[in-house]
């Protein structure tokens, strides 16, 4: 039996995209956060719907 390669299976997958339109000075603000807090704009976004999430 071979070794498997590659990533390992997640728990949880993220299998689901979503499409977002927003203006340039939006898209620049996203951008502009994320590189100070050394984020990808995809986890910048994760952590923006968990700061919402928590505000309950």
């Amino acid at each position: 039996m071979t070794a498997k390669i590659g990533r390992p299976k997640s728990d949880n997958p993220k299998n689901r995209k979503v499409t977002v339109k927003m203006t340039e000075t939006e898209f620049q603000t996203l951008e502009d956060v994320a590189n100070a807090k050394k984020l990808t704009k995809s986890e910048a976004i994760l952590k923006g719907i968990d700061l919402l999430k928590s505000e309950k």
